[in-house]
């Protein structure tokens, strides 16, 4: 199972059912080695996912060496909505759940995400479980009984095959707080087993060779996953976790250099927490948007326990006015997406736009601010899912992402009448609109420029413009290396700011549109 946050289970579907709003007539496709089950709407997107399912075969079964007795069912699902309806598992399954190997019958289950890109991460992290539940069962031994640092751990490790700057993050948290897990701590919940088993196994690899992979699946140790680990090695777990903390505390030393230092710590004096998990809100509080005239935030929490919900707050002490909306008290509101997307403020700030699923279907609820009334639930149907909304000046139309037939494009739909308008149309990731401040172009974030199709290769994400007359899209850039994400227009629309992992960390940068000279504008360790 790949897990996308470490969100509370319990927060995310608190007193509810698992509803099936749809029927999928489901066809195969037949590879070498997998049966791939698809319906019509998926059909092109469902043919790139099974060249990818036997290229990431040709990679694990010479990594493992192992190769499958048959064809192994892989079962795909046009957007996670549809996949949360799934009746393969009786469980709830949540936003944060990206994908599922079932350990009984070897189905693999995902949906398409927000990007092929991140469909294919998804699609070998499930086809590592694969390869590890049918080795194991050919040794009389199952994969539900490995903890999981040990098999999601692994599963992460090889679909990655690098420290990634998200896992970076949690390691160099952990060692500049001198709070690095022993192995043997990691069956303690309160260490993420995707990250820190991930990091593991990048360590057991470089340190002894990716052959330990296979070592300490085929073993027959006693002493469980730590007893396989001693096995593989020759080296007990102590004396691992010393290896394996000097591994972290060199891989997450480095920082890169910086010219523009002096801004960006101008600013960092500037930096104040307002939500927190022992301030205003709870231990996941994302999605923030601010109004246009500085007043308030809008935020997505946890912080009452029972769901994901929409809070207003107070933008400069952070003091919750009240909740806008709560999927455990609303049972029509399936999902607010909080992984992958964040409302909008009209440009007047009088209305708030959420991407959401009611009954299964994607809708963008639309708040009177700031009394919080939903105002208009403007239906789209035609597509999947839909992520991030943003106004136009005039406030007249929304542009959003959306997923459909299983590929991430950008879209308008008119507020008074709904007509939809499709301005991207291929089968690159197109994600995070911001409309400008003349109303003429959008800027988003996309892979097109460092991504082929042809040869299936996705690249990092890098800000496009696009251009609304023509629906020409031109590179705008951003920084060299690392992603770049999330990007917002200034007010005089000379600028766009937006979110850049260059260097390791994730921090706000800025790009000048004419001259495309780039500034990081924080600092932050």
């Amino acid at each position: 199972m790949l897990l996308l946050s470490s969100a509370p289970a319990d927060a995310q579907y608190f007193g509810r059912n698992k509803v099936q709003y749809d029927r999928f007539a489901f066809s195969i496709l037949q590879t070498p080695h997998f049966d791939i089950y698809y319906y019509a709407s998926e059909h092109d997107a469902a043919r790139i996912a099974a060249q990818l399912a036997e290229r990431w075969y040709a990679r694990l079964s010479v990594t493992l060496d192992h190769k499958f007795a048959r064809r192994q069912p892989v079962i795909l699902y046009a957007s996670h909505s549809h996949f949360a309806q799934t009746s393969i598992i009786p469980q709830m399954i949540g936003d944060g759940i990206g994908g599922f190997t079932d350990h009984f019958a070897g189905r693999v289950v995902l949906p398409f995400a927000a990007g092929l890109g991140e469909t294919d991460h998804v699609l070998g992290h499930e086809i590592v479980h694969a390869f590890q539940r049918d080795i194991l069962r050919q040794r009389g031994r199952s994969l539900a009984m490995l903890p999981l640092w040990f098999a999601e751990g692994m599963a992460e490790y090889l679909s990655v095959r690098e420290l990634d700057a998200n896992t970076r993050m949690w390691l160099r948290d952990s060692a500049d707080a001198d709070k690095l897990p022993t192995i043997a701590q990691l069956d303690d919940p309160r260490w993420f087993p995707y990250r820190y088993g991930q990091a593991l196994w990048d360590f057991l690899a470089a340190k002894y060779g990716e052959t330990t992979i296979v070592k300490a699946l085929e073993s027959r140790a006693n002493g469980g996953a730590i007893g396989r680990l001693k096995d593989a090695t020759g080296k007990d777990a102590a004396t691992l976790s010393k290896e394996w903390h000097e591994f972290i505390r060199v891989a997450t030393a480095a920082r890169s250099a910086r010219s523009d230092k002096s801004e960006a710590d101008k600013n960092d004096a500037r930096l104040t927490r307002i939500i927190g998990p022992e301030q205003n809100g709870g231990r996941m509080n994302v999605a923030p948007s601010i109004s246009p005239d500085g007043r308030y935030v809008v935020f997505l929490s946890e912080r009452d326990g029972y769901s994901v919900d929409v809070f207003l707050a107070d933008a400069a002490t952070g003091t919750v006015v009240r909740k806008l909306l709560s999927t455990a008290a609303d049972a029509h509101f399936d999902s607010l997406q909080f992984i992958e997307s964040a409302g909008a403020w009209d440009p007047k700030g009088r209305r708030f736009a959420l991407a959401t699923l009611r009954d299964g279907h994607p809708e963008l609820t639309i708040f009177d601010m700031p009394d919080g009334e939903v105002r208009q639930e403007l239906a789209v149907p035609g597509v999947d899912q839909i992520f991030s909304p943003t106004w136009s000046p005039s406030g007249a139309e929304l542009a959003f992402s959306a997923l459909k037939g299983g590929v991430t494009d950008l879209f308008a739909i008119d507020v008074a009448t709904g007509h939809l308008r499709e301005l991207t149309t291929d089968a690159y990731s197109d994600l995070q609109p911001s409309w400008s401040p003349d109303g003429q172009r959008l800027v988003f974030a996309t892979d097109r420029f460092s991504s082929s199709l042809s040869r299936l290769s996705f690249g990092r994400y890098e800000l496009a413009i696009l251009d609304l007359a023509t629906l020409m899209v031109h590179p705008l850039g951003g920084r060299s290396s690392g992603k770049n994400i999330d990007p917002h227009w200034s007010p005089d629309g000379a600028s766009v700011y937006f979110v850049s992992d260059a260097g390791g960390i994730s921090n706000l940068h800025r790009v000048d549109v004419a001259t495309g000279q780039v500034a990081q504008v924080t600092d932050v360790a």
